[in-house]
């Protein structure tokens, strides 16, 4: 069924190679070792002035460039493709290729590459194709153009709603694999992005596109970036967080999606149906719901709780310390992503869609020569996989640990600094602790 594999189980606690206090006193252990040597070694913000870069060469971005426009309209031909399937209905056996499209390649798959490629979406987005074809045949139409430099109203948080009706649609409603929901969802999708681009401009996609500006933040992650004159450079990893506009809007994307993935970890555990009873069709969507909601509040809680606690030791609001340290949250939202979501990825989910690409429409094509490959489970090993969870979780949270610092000694010495952040640092130990139990009860 199409619904397991989008469950993103990867095993019960029996199947880790290590007892779960393990896992956590050696996470905890790593995060607080790592908080204490920063404040030794590393005395003053050293990423700002990484984030530019050096230039990979004037060819290496023609060389780029080359293959933009295959790429952008490969992009959109496969968007296509999955929304023609969704809406025929088309199925091989249990699997459906649109939800896989969505759900694995676009949710999973882009998440990944964007921290180690770059803002690559900004490039394949099919939402900003159509919206370019749309300026392009309104200019040889001769209408006025509109101006994409502008901010749109609502800056980031139409974002924010798109990602949060994503995550209802993917994890609490009922029907949210069907190729009819999904089909309609794209088709709605499209309507907000394009209809929004038709007014405000392509700067209306790059605001409101939840998936967008998610890849673009995980990109700020990246080694390769493009800089206003779209030459790609070379840059430290995580240097590019540092240009990240402290903005509240910003901010609420990453905590919508990191309390949506522990959500979804949550109600694959065996603590769920404990807490809530098993429910089906609107009941169940309607306690997801509300399940979504309350972790979604806890984790921005705890978030403002450890900013009001450094803001008491720094003279400075909550506001002010939860939008001027929100960067240090997307190697966390990176982190839970890989650590959740990895098996999927390499997997059933991520080999069904390379072996539907060449079938998607269950007509008995091979367009691709891999119609007819078969799931290998024994690609990654179970232990593997938990090694991978673990390490992405307390890796990603040691990387949060490290910009965090890397701004807090901007305006600060090392040791007042390490001091200011200590609230912060426990509220990380709770996320990854939390974290790591909710997926070894899955």
């Amino acid at each position: 069924m199409l619904s397991s594999v989008l469950a993103h189980g990867v095993g019960s606690r029996g199947d880790l190679p290590l007892p779960f206090y393990l896992f956590g006193i050696g996470a905890a252990v790593a995060l607080m070792a790592a908080f204490v040597s920063l404040s030794f070694f590393w005395r003053r913000a050293w990423l700002p002035g990484a984030a530019s870069g050096r230039s990979l060469g004037s060819a290496f971005s023609r060389a780029l460039e080359a293959v933009a426009v295959p790429a952008r309209l490969g992009a959109l031909a496969l968007f296509v493709l999955a929304l023609a399937s969704s809406v025929s209905g088309a199925q091989v056996g249990s699997q459906r290729f649109g939800p896989l499209t969505v759900y694995v390649a676009l949710w999973v798959g882009m998440s990944m590459a964007a921290a180690v490629f770059g803002d690559v979406w900004r490039v394949l987005n099919p939402f900003e194709t159509i919206a370019a074809a749309i300026e392009w045949a309104a200019g040889k139409l001769g209408l006025p153009q509109l101006d994409d430099t502008d901010e749109v109203p609502g800056g980031y948080w139409p974002a924010v709603v798109a990602l949060g009706g994503f995550l209802f649609f993917e994890l609490c409603y009922h029907d949210g694999t069907t190729n009819e929901a999904v089909g309609a969802a794209m088709v709605a999708y499209t309507v907000g992005m394009v209809g929004g681009a038709a007014v405000y401009g392509r700067r209306w996609v790059r605001q409101a596109d939840g998936f967008g500006v998610l890849f673009s933040l995980l990109g700020r992650m990246s080694p390769l970036h493009r800089d206003d004159s779209g030459t790609v450079r070379l840059r430290a990893p995580l240097s590019g967080l540092t240009t990240i506009a402290p903005r509240l809007d910003l901010t609420a994307v990453l905590l919508v999606v990191l309390g949506g993935t522990t959500f979804d970890s949550l109600a694959g555990s065996t603590l769920w149906p404990d807490l809530v009873g098993t429910h089906r069709g609107w009941t169940a969507t309607g306690v997801n719901t509300a399940g979504m909601l309350a972790v979604i509040a806890i984790m921005a809680a705890l978030y403002y709780t450890g900013s009001l606690a450094v803001g008491w030791f720094t003279e400075q609001t909550p506001s002010e310390v939860a939008r001027r340290f929100s960067h240090s949250l997307v190697p966390i939202v990176l982190g839970y992503t890989v650590a959740h979501y990895f098996s999927l990825l390499v997997l059933d989910g991520g080999q069904n869609f390379l072996r539907m690409l060449s079938n998607p429409f269950d007509r008995g094509s091979n367009w691709f020569g891999t119609a007819d490959w078969a799931v290998n489970f024994f690609l990654v090993s179970a232990d593997a996989i938990s090694w991978v969870q673990f390490s992405a979780i307390v890796i990603g949270h040691i990387a949060a640990v490290l910009v965090a610092h890397d701004r807090a000694v901007e305006t600060s010495d090392a040791s007042e600094a390490t001091w200011a952040q200590r609230p912060m640092l426990l509220v990380m130990v709770f996320y990854s602790v939390v974290g790591l139990w909710l997926l070894q009860e899955a």
